[in-house]
């Protein structure tokens, strides 16, 4: 929406100390948690209270339109980004615009003479938080119906765009200079079972255009993935995290370890299909880091469902995990059920933080020598920090006169 709107001449701002320069404010929103949705609540009141012209955007006006705080504020919705102008324009004018509607296009692949397109055009003008790093979204919306999760409601079933215009996209941002592209959306692994395709092919092909057109040492990262979805496809996903384009990493959140709990959940798949899924990549794909979710907490979960996931999370040391307490999302289905005690919330997620802790998936590695891409400054603002095949991060120090931003480099640990 931003480079949008730079690109017909508005003046952005993007540093936060300045924000009140700007005449309205584009204030964009996340509904998976309820510290984010209030956080982004809170700046809503603190706009008006400053009388900025306001458009708001993103998951929390769309999944839930009855906020009062949001009545007669301009929205647009997640499929109508491309609009941004139009709003924009009326709202200055001191007219209230809220575009919800989902994006049809025709569909060359079922009865329908319409479907539910993946969202606006990918090609639209971008500002990048990192000029080195393409978001890009594959699909949007899902097939699961999870009972704890608003996301679904702003987002809905799964949507995905064409193959060709993914694959077009990448091309264009190659050309941009990008070092990085980070392949998103609610869940990665069911993009295409709604257009005929899936993401095996969709991998294939991307990682023929970055053999293609890509520098060497340009990286392509598959963004979270729900486990159901990649049973069939984990010969495909193996090939393609091997491949030297391509981060030997995988974000697969098992949100609890018990069955009981995953029912309940409605999340389409047990333990069972989890470690598989994992047992087959750590197999196929040397050193790869895994990522996983656990929730804490959630409704129903006796203290023997919590020991089967501390028991998961004990057996396989994941690289990075996750923890979060329930929290309840109003208008889901778990926000009917009896919650636990805050106590016993508490304690479970803190057991399992220590746990997480307490073991170093990184030990012995002193000696070792890495190729990495740096994409970044550390978080202290001096050293850089890169990534190695197996989207580790490893931190170099600063040398007098050397810029390694977008760079590859050897290093040794």
């Amino acid at each position: 929406m931003a480079g949008q709107l730079a690109s017909l001449g508005y003046n952005i701002i993007t540093e936060e100390p300045r924000k009140d320069d700007a005449q309205l404010w584009l204030l964009n929103s996340c509904t998976v948690k309820g510290p984010s949705q209030q956080k982004f609540l809170d700046m809503v009141r603190r706009a008006r209270g400053r009388g900025k012209k306001l458009v708001l955007a993103g998951c929390v006006p769309q999944g839930d339109r009855k906020i009062a705080e949001l009545a007669g504020i301009s929205v647009i919705g997640v499929q109508q980004i491309d609009q941004i102008k139009f709003v924009v324009e009326e709202t200055l004018k001191g007219h209230s615009v809220q575009l919800y509607a989902d994006r049809r296009v025709d569909n060359e692949h079922g009865r329908r003479k319409k479907r539910r397109a993946g969202g606006a055009p990918l090609h639209l003008p971008k500002i990048r938080r990192n000029p080195l790093v393409e978001i890009l979204a594959i699909n949007t919306g899902c097939l699961n119906n999870c009972t704890y999760c608003k996301t679904k409601h702003a987002r809905g079933d799964l949507a995905s765009y064409e193959v060709s215009e993914i694959c077009d996209r990448v091309r264009a941002v190659l050309k941009e200079g990008v070092r990085e592209i980070w392949l998103t959306s609610e869940d990665t692994g069911a993009y295409g079972r709604d257009i005929g395709t899936n993401i095996g092919e969709l991998l294939k092909a991307l990682t023929r255009v970055m053999d293609e057109e890509a520098e060497p040492d340009v990286m392509m990262r598959i963004g979270m993935t729900n486990p159901p979805y990649i049973l069939d496809q984990l010969e495909e996903i193996a090939e393609t995290l091997n491949h030297p384009h391509v981060y030997a990493f995988m974000h697969l959140p098992v949100q609890s370890a018990s069955d009981h709990v995953l029912d309940a959940m409605k999340r389409k798949y047990t333990r069972e299909d989890f470690e598989r899924v994992v047992d087959y990549l750590r197999e196929k794909v040397p050193g790869i880091h895994i990522m996983t979710d656990i929730i804490a907490g959630f409704p129903s979960e006796e203290p023997e469902d919590w020991a089967d996931s501390m028991d998961l999370i004990r057996k396989y040391r994941f690289h990075s995990v996750q923890i979060s307490q329930f929290y309840p999302r109003p208008g889901t289905a778990a926000a009917k059920m009896k919650k636990l005690s805050t106590k016993v919330v508490k304690a479970r997620s803190r057991e399992m933080s220590t746990f997480w802790r307490s073991y170093l998936p990184y030990e012995g590695r002193e000696g070792t020598r890495y190729r990495i891409l740096v994409c970044e400054r550390a978080r202290d603002g001096k050293r850089w920090a890169g990534r190695n095949k197996c989207y580790e991060q490893i931190l170099v120090d600063p040398l007098p006169g050397v810029d390694l931003l977008g760079k590859s480099v050897d290093v040794v640990i």
